[in-house]
């Protein structure tokens, strides 16, 4: 039996090169950038008013109050406005082109227009540069703008279409399948027999994986029968990650073994020092990668985020895709046999003090009952056997922590 940390070890070693595509660019969201992306022009693209007022030299307002002929007026998205002769303001909107001439904007507030609206009065003097966004200040052509390896937000995609990038590289995500085992499942739409229960694993999976982004594929329920799962094992490998949920227990666990010999899969450790989740198995055959968790339910859902989660969401190119973890101030003493390092569920609330948490009450690794209620796991290291109230611990936030 390996640590928590030797087993990441191990699986951060062994994640493939990761692959890239093509896709379009508002259908990027949720993606990672696998090229830097570039300014195509100058932002702004020309001198641009970011006041509505008057554009104006400096030095004709210097000795404000004083009044300018009206020469015209420019507005965002109605052209290059004449230039700027002295003596003159140009009326001018937020976000307009500034004319060739000036060199600073006064704000309309203190610029009362002539009845007759030929001439303006500037009431203060303007300082060169005032009110003006000068051309390139924010990106010059050329710029990097969006460094490779960033997640794409509606930030991004407002940046990508002000480009106009049509397409962006990004990371591609892994095919992924999942496999159940066991002649006790039967499929949630089917009544089970007395010694028979619902296969819940598989759907558990699929929605963790669909918060990651990834789409799987169900490669439905193998049988406790070598043929069966040698089938589907063989099928699973034919994407990039195939995840078997059952079936690697110490009473099933050799059948496995013996199928995975047989193609040639590579076993690179079968047992890890956590609870719930100890006979958690990592293998791959060439660049597939195979996970195999435990059948109890919380056994699956606690071990796919602490060892799939991290290879998965570097995959597609996430950086650290790691579940967030916080200290907070325990509530009520918890217990538990030391021996392996315990994801608790838990109840996590920010309070104006810091992080308060409070465990939640559950039977064993199959309560997903129990296990329902939490939004969070309480880390509880293994050679301890009694957290107190009022210390403080670390705690893992489960990915849909905000809906829970």
């Amino acid at each position: 039996m390996i640590s928590i940390e030797e087993a990441l070890g191990i699986l951060l070693k062994n994640i493939p090169e990761r692959k890239t595509e093509r896709i379009l660019f508002n259908q990027s969201p949720g993606r990672v950038l696998a090229e830097d992306i570039t300014a195509t022009l100058d932002i702004p693209p020309f001198n641009r008013a970011t006041m509505d007022g008057f554009a104006v030299r400096a030095e004709d307002a210097r000795n404000a109050p004083v009044e300018l002929i009206l020469g015209g007026e420019a507005r965002a998205g109605g052209g290059i406005p004449e230039n700027l002769k002295p003596k003159e303001a140009i009326s001018i909107m937020t976000g307009a082109p500034v004319p060739e001439g000036a060199d600073a904007v006064q704000i309309v507030e203190v610029c009362p227009v002539s009845p007759c609206e030929s001439k303006v009065t500037v009431l203060e003097p303007v300082e060169p540069g005032d009110n003006i966004a000068p051309k390139g200040r924010e990106a010059l052509a050329g710029d990097v703008i969006i460094k490779a390896g960033r997640g794409v937000g509606p930030a991004e995609i407002a940046l990508l279409a002000t480009f106009g990038y049509a397409e962006v590289p990004v990371y591609a995500r892994p095919a992924v399948a999942i496999l159940a085992t066991g002649d006790e499942l039967v499929e949630f739409d089917k009544t089970p027999r007395p010694d028979q229960i619902r296969n819940s694993n598989a759907y558990c999976l699929s929605a963790q994986l669909r918060l990651l982004g990834i789409e799987a594929e169900y490669l439905g329920i193998a049988r406790d029968e070598k043929e069966d799962l040698r089938k589907k094992i063989l099928a699973g490998l034919e994407r990039d990650v195939l995840i078997i949920t059952g079936g690697v227990s110490m009473g099933d666990y050799d059948f496995v073994r013996d199928v995975f010999e047989e193609l040639g899969v590579e076993i690179l450790f079968s047992k890890v020092a956590i609870k719930p989740g100890k006979p958690t198995v990592f293998a791959r055959r060439e660049n597939k990668l195979i996970f195999g968790l435990p059948g109890n339910p919380l056994s699956t859902l606690v071990t796919f985020e602490c060892f799939a989660r991290p290879v998965l969401g570097r995959m597609c190119g996430i950086k650290q895709p790691e579940l967030p973890r916080m200290h907070g101030v325990l509530v009520e003493d918890v217990r538990q046999t030391p021996g392996r390092t315990a994801f608790l569920p838990a109840r996590a609330q920010w309070t104006q003090n810091g992080w308060s948490v409070r465990p939640i009450s559950w039977k064993n690794s199959a309560d997903m009952i129990g296990f329902s209620g939490a939004n969070a796991t309480l880390i509880f290291p293994g050679e301890r056997d009694l957290i107190s109230r009022g210390e403080t611990v670390e705690i893992m936030l489960l990915p849909d922590f905000l809906t829970r």
